[in-house]
C-alpha cells in the first residue's frame, strides 16, 4: 500500500512536528495568567491592584489603597505607584525581582497562582512571612 520511503518520510514529519509542538509549549512560560485587576483580601488594609506589562516589565500598579490611615486612589495623569515593580516567573510561581536591586539577603516577595482567580502573595516583614490572598475582579 505505502512504500517504505513514503512511510518513513511521513513518520519523520510527524516526529518533527511533535517535537516542535512540545518545544513551543514548554518554552511559552509567561506572566500573562496573572495579568488583570485584583482586590486584596487583608485584615490590615483594602486595596485594588492592576497587574500589567509596562515598558517591558510586568508591574502591579496600585489603583486604590486604604489602611484607615492612608487613603490613595489613582487618577489618570497622576504619577503611578506600584506594589510590584518587576514580576518574573520563578519555580512555578512568580517573584517581584526589582530591577537594579542589589543582593541584600532579603527574602523576595512571592506570588503564587492558586487558582486562575486567586493569587497568594507572601511578603516578608522582619524576616517573618506575611501572607495575603488577592482575588481577581477583571
Amino acid at each position: 500500500m505505502f512504500s517504505n520511503d513514503a512511510f518513513s518520510f511521513a513518520c519523520m514529519k510527524a516526529t518533527v512536528a511533535f517535537f516542535i509542538l512540545i518545544t513551543f509549549c514548554s518554552c511559552n512560560e509567561s506572566t500573562n495568567d496573572i495579568h488583570g485587576t485584583w482586590t486584596v483580601d487583608s485584615k490590615f488594609y483594602r486595596a485594588t491592584c492592576n497587574i500589567t506589562e509596562t515598558n517591558d516589565a510586568v508591574k502591579g500598579q496600585v489603583l486604590y489603597y486604604n489602611d484607615d490611615t492612608t487613603v490613595y486612589t489613582y487618577n489618570e495623569g497622576e504619577a503611578k505607584n506600584y506594589f510590584f515593580n518587576n514580576i518574573k516567573v520563578k519555580n512555578g510561581g512568580y517573584v517581584d525581582a526589582i530591577s537594579g536591586a542589589t543582593k541584600t539577603g532579603e527574602q523576595l516577595v512571592t506570588l503564587k497562582l492558586r487558582h486562575k482567580d486567586t493569587l497568594d502573595i507572601t511578603r516578608y516583614v522582619m524576616n517573618k512571612p506575611l501572607k495575603e490572598t488577592w482575588i481577581r475582579i477583571k
